[in-house]
């Protein structure tokens, strides 16, 4: 019998996302909260594994490594909602690659987790150190822009889910990400040369100008509503789930705090779930 265990971070939707000149990528938003995946391996025993994206991983990643074994099990423990936005799926995947590397002794490159991932759904990054431009059809790393900036996020999901796979399968995705693309190249530009210069309120803009671009693509109805609340609140700017359904403000700690900012949301909405947690550097462990 062979275990390894390892856990990933999930994210509150992204930075920012959209196209350039037609190639798809995103900035990833890592936060606070982790997907544990424990992985154990054997020739003897029944297989006791229900979770369908986390088996892909697990046998693409032994498919790499040159190895198989006929019976694993698989066991999670994760504080990532479901086809929200927040990268359950990829810390699922992810962590279980890492885990089942690490139950025969070897470690993985985030890149080759990141290809293992992209062949099962597209990934949101976390894999990688810091904050990273990637392409998430692919999971090719594309730019890093340093370690991950000192804020709180308070998050919010109004309810609905959206399916990664379906929602990247849309026929008119490509011509709603060329519609809004102008948009994008600004909040792109705003958010890298924010986190470079540790200029944080010109990153929350950015965000907050890529997460009004993605209306064209997956409108959110509260959207107006919330950028309301971070000006009221403070905030550097807002962040959404562009694939997704779920809602973020960035907050400068001490400043403004996170859990008086996330009652102030479920006071007024009080059938929408709602987290506090802060941004944190991408990376397994």
């Amino acid at each position: 019998m062979f275990r390894g265990t390892a856990a990933a971070p999930g994210t509150c939707g992204e930075l920012v996302q959209g196209t350039l000149q037609g190639e798809p990528f995103l900035i990833n938003c890592p936060v606070d909260l982790w997907s544990e995946v424990s992985v154990e391996l054997s020739q003897q025993g029944e297989a006791r594994v229900s979770l369908d994206k986390s088996c892909r991983a697990l046998r693409l990643t032994l498919q790499y490594l040159g190895l198989e074994y006929s019976n694993v099990s698989i066991n999670r423990v994760s504080a990532l909602p479901e086809s929200k936005g927040m990268g359950s799926s990829t810390a699922d995947i992810a962590a279980t690659c890492l885990a089942t590397a690490r139950a025969l002794g070897r470690e993985l490159e985030p890149e080759v987790i990141a290809k293992i991932a992209a062949q099962i759904e597209p990934s949101d990054g976390q894999m990688y150190p810091g904050i990273m431009i990637c392409n998430h059809l692919t999971g090719e790393p594309k730019k890093y822009l340093g370690q991950a900036p000192p804020l709180n996020v308070v998050i919010a999901d109004p309810g609905g889910s959206v399916d990664t796979v379906l929602f990247n399968s849309r026929k008119d995705l490509a011509s709603k990400n060329f519609q809004k693309e102008p948009m994008v190249k600004q909040a792109i530009e705003l958010v890298t040369r924010g986190l470079l210069t540790e200029d944080w309120e010109m990153m929350g803009r950015g965000a907050t100008i890529s997460a009004q671009a993605n209306q064209v693509v997956l409108p959110k109805p509260h959207l107006a509503l919330w950028r309301q609340w971070a000006s009221e609140m403070r905030a550097l700017g807002v962040l959404v789930a562009h694939s997704g359904t779920v809602m973020g403000m960035i907050l400068t700690p001490g400043k403004v705090d996170p859990r008086e900012a996330a009652e102030f949301v479920r006071r007024r909405k009080p059938e929408w779930t709602v987290w506090h947690t802060s941004m944190i550097s991408g990376g397994l462990r």
